[in-house]
């Protein structure tokens, strides 16, 4: 029998038979795909690398140029020392600009917590009508501009004659650190189960007492890095303070803006360093307490 006598369901002698269904695939190329994928990566971490050095080098220079004995600028330094360290403990307008700026803060987030505990259990745990609204305004210092803001309140602190009143100016700074406080608080109390005061009323306690002895007392490590963020704000605040303190009330963020205009003087490096490192502890340990909850 020949091979074209053979019936159409008998294939040839020698082939193989091959389902209509089961075809052979090609095999997809995934050179190309891992190539711009290692690109992707390659350029992701160039612009990182770029990111940082732009923000870094800066204060690397401000660090090297406050170990300066020179009476001016100069990079690199041609003579180490702390020259410029002594000089900004060493004066008496520095130090009273700093004492000013730390007392203010201190009061100013003390004020904002007092404000915003309160609040934040009003939005989170109350049928408080217009919620959504009331938390729109207490984080509004935050949405408007920092100029628009302080031209604002220029205009009221004039008309009332409350420039270079410090009971004012505390105030200010407490509502300009009250969003921290609302947006750490907020977020904490959120994370914390309702059921826990409910669980305390039903065994016999009040209900303000379920709040401050349960709810509260939860919240005290979110309390203490609210404070530090609401701190930081008001002692590094520079803007309001240049529009409502007046010529008598020098915190530092003011007296480093005033003399930036009058000339450049070396201590400054001292005195960023000094602020950056202060800064990045204070930071750390309000990131550390915001851990805790």
């Amino acid at each position: 029998m020949t091979t074209d006598t053979l019936p159409p369901s008998m294939p040839p002698s020698g082939t193989a038979s091959v389902a209509p269904g089961n075809a052979p695939r090609a095999v997809p190329d995934t050179t190309g795909r891992r190539a711009l994928a290692r690109g992707v990566k390659v350029a992701d971490l160039v612009v990182r690398a770029a990111a940082v050095l732009f923000l870094a080098v800066p204060i690397l220079c401000v660090v090297v140029l406050s170990f300066s004995n020179a009476d001016v600028l100069q990079f690199p330094p041609e003579e180490w020392g702390l020259r410029q360290y002594r000089s900004f403990f060493g004066s008496d307008t520095w130090i009273d600009a700093m004492m000013l700026s730390f007392k203010l803060a201190t009061v100013s987030a003390a004020i904002s917590l007092l404000i915003g505990i309160p609040a934040v259990f009003a939005l989170h745990r109350s049928r408080l009508p217009l919620k959504g609204l009331l938390q729109a305004i207490g984080l509004s210092p935050l949405v408007i501009p920092g100029v628009a803001y302080a031209v604002a309140l220029y205009t009221l602190f004039v008309q009332f004659r409350l420039t270079s009143n410090l009971g004012a100016l505390v105030l200010t700074y407490a509502v300009h650190g009250l969003p921290f406080v609302l947006l750490i608080l907020g977020s904490a109390m959120a994370r914390l189960p309702a059921e826990t005061e409910l669980v305390a009323m039903t065994l016999g306690a009040s209900r303000p007492r379920a709040m401050l002895g349960i709810t509260l007392r939860q919240l005290l490590p979110a309390i203490g890095a609210a404070y530090l963020f609401s701190f930081i704000t008001s002692f590094d605040e520079a803007v309001l303070i240049n529009f409502l303190g007046g010529p008598g009330t020098v915190t530092l963020p003011k007296a480093i803006f005033d003399n930036v205009k009058t000339g450049l003087d070396p201590n400054i490096t001292a005195i960023a360093t000094l602020l950056m490192v202060g800064t990045g502890v204070v930071g750390s340990l309000a990131f550390m307490l915001r851990r805790k909850i």
